[in-house]
């Protein structure tokens, strides 16, 4: 059985990442060069967190994204 906090975590980032990914979207239709700046960097990093879960932490047999 997978750990529930490692579940509650790449469940936090899937919404985080997906919310984003929104907020840039919008940015970049709105022609907000700092504000899609900001959100590029943010989704990079919550990106750098989910492969390091992936990588240390996740099961080898399940993903949960």
């Amino acid at each position: 059985m997978a750990n529930d906090y490692a579940v509650a975590i790449h469940n936090f980032l899937s919404d985080k990442i997906a919310a984003t990914e929104k907020y840039l979207t919008d940015a970049e239709q709105k022609n907000d060069s700092a504000s899609a700046r900001y959100y590029a960097g943010q989704l990079k990093e919550l990106n750098n967190i989910r492969q390091y879960m992936v990588a240390k932490i996740d099961l080898k047999t399940q993903k949960y994204y």
